[in-house]
């Protein structure tokens, strides 16, 4: 069994009951590292094209990396992937939390899930075993009080990753919450979990994780500590990534009226949501397990336009804007309530706000009107027609049945010219970061496996991904030490030139599963509001438009990708080790 990892992984048939463990050959984990690299591989092998999302012919996995659960700073990521129900490719969501160390300490570096079950069930991993325990008596439950009876059922140290109502009822932007406020937010694969009629997946153990250099890695981790400083470290430490959130609003950053809009004219109430305002709220800092910096918050009760207990989880960026700018809402508060609602049902909170926005913006245009709403009068900044919609969202209940599945299944249910308001990538809502400011978000958004996803574009992602760490080391100088973290736990030699030809094996693997369902992402419509084309005409974006042209050509080149079939050149795979794959695709 290699250094960094549990050496096995679980197998779980949901239609038959059977639970097989197996151990998989150490070039599985030298060569993809973890996580969604070892989850693209076997999902690649395993799944032939044409399942369908919701059927008992997907696989749904989580898997941890083998940094997760050491003293590797920010080690404490896991991964969910399976075919997207959203977008109908590749799909994968990351999270930090307790979760993914938990999985480790319970034994297994991945936990592969087939089938469809006859009832409600969890998944409990205890020490290296694991049983299928009945969830009848959870179903309909919201995650915190699923998180909650589980504790109870399983002891106060399990640790539990769960879908609320919303995935129960599949809906396509459903997402796996964890530690009552950590969600593995984007692909829609609370769905997944949904169709399979499971709960939850609850780990618990302390079965230590084996280390190749563990006076080493321990040293490298102190080190590293007394080196981290500077804005980005501060802002973490006091914000999260609220901090920036009033100033994103008028930089052109945050998208404002359903991408149409313009900060500094349509959104002067952006300092509502500024970082200051939002820690006001906040009771104490949250901070996943053993981070050292702890970027999360737990918020006091808020009493003033809404009521909500104390001890929500404070919402971060992505949420502020898509629940804030996007909607022109400046209400915190409703902001807060947003969250938790999301948090509770199991919603992305990023599709969540980008599909209500994209309802206010028909409703305005006059696609909608009160007598399809319920009465909800959805106008921009109207904070109390957004919370109710998305409660309603959340239930599948009047219109928030049209809604549920995200921007694009809504405007085929709404049909006239809906389209002409839909701003999604591949069926997917995109995240809260203009590319006519930053230009490189551009090509990740457009071609990624996973669309519309914005963590894609930094540095190799896929090895912070795969190896257990958080994005956000990367931001505060940690991303330099990931080579010498992953050889301290693993005892192997890898070099930086190793994980950059790794990093790319796992992207075009992840862009292949895409290409033998039928999906190339040249053929993804891209909204003009979402590249300046028309650009605008007022505030920080005037004149400003991406050029698609040679972003698009910059980023074939560097992911090795013909550029008239958008295929993975069969020199490119073969020199990747991805021989099978290339047989696949030009046979």
């Amino acid at each position: 069994m290699p250094n960094g990892y549990m050496g096995k992984i679980l197998r779980a048939n949901l239609g038959t009951g059977e639970l097989r463990i197996e151990e998989p050959d150490e070039r599985l984990y030298r060569d993809y590292i973890g996580g969604y690299g070892i989850g693209a591989r076997l999902l690649y092998s395993e799944m032939g094209p044409g399942a369908d999302p919701l059927g008992p012919g997907n696989i749904l996995g989580f898997a941890t990396g083998p940094l997760t659960g050491t003293a590797a700073p920010f080690g404490n990521r896991f991964t969910v992937f399976a075919k997207s129900p959203l977008t109908g490719g590749w799909g994968d969501a990351n999270c930090g939390g307790n979760f993914g160390p938990a999985l480790k300490f319970a034994g297994f570096d991945a936990v592969l899930i087939g089938g469809v079950s006859p009832r409600p069930v969890y998944l409990l991993l205890d020490s290296g075993k694991a049983q299928l325990k009945d969830a009848s008596h959870l179903w309909g439950r919201d995650s915190h009080e699923t998180e909650d009876i589980l504790r109870e059922e399983a002891g106060k140290k399990a640790q539990t990753a769960c879908i609320g109502p919303s995935g129960e009822k599949l809906s396509l932007i459903a997402c796996v919450m964890n530690d009552k406020g950590r969600a593995a937010g984007r692909s829609g694969l609370g769905a997944v979990m949904g169709s399979k009629k499971l709960k939850a997946v609850v780990a618990k153990g302390s079965l230590a994780v084996p280390l190749a250099d563990s006076a080493g890695l321990n040293l490298a981790r102190r080190q590293a500590q007394k080196g981290l400083g500077g804005p980005y470290l501060d802002m973490f430490r006091n914000y999260g990534t609220c901090g920036g959130t009033a100033e994103s609003a008028h930089s052109g950053d945050s998208p404002v009226r359903n991408w149409g809009g313009v900060g500094v004219v349509d959104f002067p109430t952006a300092e509502n949501l500024s970082g200051d305002r939002v820690i006001g709220y906040e009771a104490k800092k949250y901070g996943c397990w053993r981070c050292p910096v702890a970027c999360g918050g737990l918020m006091k009760a808020v009493e003033k336009d809404y009521h909500l207990e104390a001890g929500s989880h404070k919402p971060e960026y992505e949420t502020l804007a898509a629940f804030g700018s996007i909607c022109g809402n400046g209400n915190l508060e409703s902001v807060l309530v947003a969250n938790d609602i999301c948090n509770r049902n199991g919603l992305d909170t990023i599709s969540a706000g980008a599909t209500i926005a994209f309802a206010i913006e028909c409703y305005e245009n006059g696609l909608i009107d009160k007598r399809d709403t319920g009465g909800i009068e959805l106008t921009w900044g109207n904070h109390r027609s957004i919370i109710a919609m998305l409660e309603k969202l959340a239930k599948r209940e009047g219109f928030g049945n049209v809604l549920a599945d995200g921007v694009k299944v809504a405007v085929e249910k709404i049909g006239k010219n809906a389209a002409e308001f839909a701003t999604h990538i591949g069926g997917q809502e995109v995240a809260m970061h203009d590319a006519r400011l930053a230009n490189y978000f551009y090509p990740t958004y457009a071609y990624d496996a996973t669309p519309a996803r914005h963590t894609q574009a930094f540095g190799e992602m896929h090895i912070t991904n795969a190896a257990g760490l958080c994005l956000m080391g990367d931001f505060i100088g940690n991303a330099q030490h990931i080579v010498k973290y992953l050889n301290l736990v693993t005892g192997w030699s890898y070099s930086p030139e190793e994980l950059s030809k790794i990093n790319l094996r796992i992207h075009n693997l992840r862009h292949a599963f895409n290409l033998r369902e039928g999906l190339n992402p040249r053929d993804r419509a891209v909204h003009g509001r979402l590249t300046g084309h028309p650009a605008q005409t007022v505030g920080p974006l005037a004149g400003k438009s991406v050029d698609m042209e040679a972003m698009t050509a910059a980023y074939l080149a560097e992911k090795g990708w013909d550029p008239a079939t958008f295929k993975p050149t069969k020199e490119k795979l073969l020199e990747l080790g991805l021989d099978d794959v290339a047989e696949d695709l030009w046979p």
